[in-house]
């Protein structure tokens, strides 16, 4: 890692630890500011030690990003499965434009596809969301749009993976993210690593207002601000905001707070891809009555194909739970627990009501 990049990358712990210092004055003085749920309050400590971290190891952020996605460098290396894995992903791409097909980037983490690019389980994700916006005409909407600078925000980005993949796809646009000061370590990083070139604004309390409220944020490729800023960005009106698997782990108020604001500013769609319920927060209610009560939802259902069984695999199948049932009666095996139904996550393309006074 060369001098400039290990200061970028010092500037940017610096910024988030001003950020946590903002919080914690604010929190003192009462003002909600919007902390973490306590479900997530947890996973901010599990990697608060990325902070202290020498500059020349986020070099290697990817092996760190797990803690946001699950998608653990280590899969790759002891899990079987690779076949099935590209299996699934070129099923994924059918009818896809190369263009909007995804790839890890330099420094991902995955199993290797025939062209020597690599894929991840985190690719296989944002690739199904490029794939939603893409059918449903929202990707072209934008992009066809190249004389007029389009503004995205994404409220809770992670790690940037999808900002840095879909920005690229999309061309002209502002990206905004919005997220927890903790998290803002990981996107600001990762995107300036990859995005040399580009123009990225981190937020400071210092130049905030001259950089972001104002006409001056759409100079900016990249704009990264924390969550308890989201208040400022009142005056802009967005064309896509979407929202993955982070709704679900935030309280009902926070929740609330964030859809009205986005009912108020899009002028476009939003998208969500989020559980209704997350059995681990219960600070939370039901997401889908939320969203329904301020946006038109149309939901996104992915038909796999089903696969043909032959004569000889049903026999199989039918004996397999035969012997199964047996040994049960028997007592050579446990009769199986009752399993908590599982809690899917639902894909929502949603349009602001039309008396919520977005403009």
């Amino acid at each position: 890692m060369d001098k400039k990049t290990r200061e970028m990358i010092r500037n940017i712990k610096s910024k988030v630890i001003a950020m946590l210092n903002e919080r914690q004055r604010l929190q003192a003085e009462e003002i909600d500011v919007s902390s973490p749920s306590k479900y997530w309050a947890d996973f901010c400590s599990f990697f608060d030690y990325m902070l202290w971290l020498p500059e020349e190891s986020f070099s290697k952020l990817r092996l760190h990003t797990y803690h946001l996605t699950g998608d653990n460098y280590q899969i790759y290396y002891f899990a079987k499965g690779a076949e099935s894995f590209r299996a699934a992903w070129e099923e994924l791409i059918e009818g896809i434009p190369c263009d909007y097909v995804l790839y890890e980037p330099q420094g991902g983490i995955g199993f290797p596809c025939n062209n020597s690019q690599v894929i991840s389980h985190d690719i296989l994700r944002f690739q199904r969301i490029i794939n939603t916006l893409y059918r449903y005409g929202i990707i072209s909407s934008i992009a066809n749009a190249r004389m007029q600078r389009k503004a995205v925000l994404e409220i809770g980005a992670g790690y940037g993976g999808l900002a840095h993949h879909l920005s690229k796809i999309l061309g002209n646009v502002t990206y905004i993210i919005v997220d927890l000061p903790e998290t803002l370590l990981f996107s600001a990083s990762y995107l300036s690593l990859l995005n040399p070139d580009k123009r990225i604004y981190v937020y400071g309390c210092t130049d905030f207002a001259e950089s972001v409220c104002s006409d001056a944020i759409t100079s900016f490729d990249f704009v990264l601000i924390p969550n308890y800023k989201i208040d400022e960005l009142r005056h802009l009106r967005f064309d896509l905001v979407i929202n993955v698997a982070s709704l679900q782990e935030m309280r009902t108020d926070q929740v609330n707070m964030y859809l009205d604001f986005i009912a108020q500013t899009c002028r476009g769609v939003f998208y969500s891809w989020n559980q209704d319920t997350n059995p681990r927060n219960a600070e939370l209610g039901n997401l889908s009555e939320m969203l329904r009560a301020r946006f038109e939802l149309t939901e996104v259902v992915v038909r796999r194909p089903v696969k043909r069984l032959t004569r000889k695999e049903k026999t199989r199948f039918k004996l397999r739970q035969v012997l199964r049932s047996v040994a049960i009666l028997v007592g050579l095996l446990d009769r199986p627990k009752e399993r908590t139904p599982d809690r899917p996550n639902r894909e929502y393309i949603c349009k602001p009501l039309r008396n919520n006074g977005s403009g």
